[in-house]
């Protein structure tokens, strides 16, 4: 049977004991429709009979994203071969449907690295290399992590791009600098970047989730993951913007033999990027497929 939704009660019934039985499942309808879950899928639903990036496409034409794009020239110089693309995280989830929307238009065999929330959107598996967590834990099931990355690098030996959010999760705010950034890069992701020896591509969001979000996680990061839903939903008044960097060479990276400092280096890539000057509509946006 095809499935119609992101998060179903099967699901909901692996993230707690309360959700199973009947009257679990009345109070997983319940949560479900207080935060928002029921309308994610039913905007899902509006699109899952397409793929890949035809799914990505028509969701965001849905939800009324109409994101730009920064540099968009250097998009037309991105490396024929293997490469890897490395991004912030500010919206945990829709940033990922974003890259996926650009860089498939370009390179159709272009697969991004997700993990939890993206790992549940099944028609985009084909675009998706999933290291899924164990449901109801926190920590990461080294079984699947070890697949993914097996996975990754093999897609990038046959000479295949990849997409990254080396922090693994969504960004958050620091009390400590009053900014919102992302956490600290994975170490696991820095050494496969290193071991990978392709070009880079750094790619910045310039835009936020809401204060309201941020917020919530100060006080506990499960509220804030409760709040996740509703941020699908506010994009469309945003018009994300999203800068392309130059390709930073192997030869480059090189410079930084061990995975902290060549790590430094990359997040300052992306972090440090200049706010492009101009931003070209996605609609307007004519690349030529690699």
């Amino acid at each position: 049977m095809f499935k119609r939704e992101v998060i179903d009660l099967k699901i909901m019934e692996g993230l707690s004991p309360l959700f199973k039985g009947k009257m679990g499942h009345r109070l997983a309808r319940l949560v479900m429709r207080i935060f928002a879950i029921d309308k994610v899928n039913w905007v899902y639903g509006r699109s899952c009979y397409n793929k890949g990036a035809a799914f990505a496409h028509s969701l965001l034409k849905d939800l009324g994203v109409k994101y730009r794009i920064g540099n968009a020239e250097r998009l037309q110089h991105l490396p024929e071969n293997s490469f890897i693309t490395i991004s912030n995280h500010p919206y945990g989830g829709i940033d990922g449907i974003m890259l996926i929307d650009l860089m498939v238009s370009i390179r159709s065999d272009y697969k991004i690295m997700v993990n939890q929330f993206l790992s549940y959107v099944r028609t985009m598996e084909e675009n998706f290399i999933s290291v899924r967590p164990k449901v109801g834990k926190k920590s990461v099931d080294p079984v699947s992590a070890f697949n993914g990355i097996r996975e990754t690098l093999t897609h990038l030996q046959e000479g295949h791009p990849v997409g990254f959010f080396p922090a693994g999760a969504v960004s958050m705010f620091f009390i400590k600098n009053l900014r919102v950034k992302d956490r600290e890069w994975q170490e696991s992701v820095l050494k496969l970047i290193q071991k990978a020896k392709v070009p880079v591509v750094p790619i910045r969001f310039f835009d936020k989730n809401s204060p309201l979000f941020y917020f919530l996680g100060v006080v506990n990061w499960r509220i804030r993951l409760i709040r996740m839903p509703y941020e699908i939903f506010n994009k469309s008044k945003q018009y994300p913007r999203i800068g392309i960097g130059n390709v930073i060479t192997v030869e480059e990276m090189a410079k930084y033999t061990d995975y902290k400092s060549l790590g430094n280096f990359l997040r300052e890539m992306v972090y440090g990027m200049p706010m492009p000057e101009t931003f070209i509509p996605r609609s307007e946006l004519s690349i030529q497929p690699i």
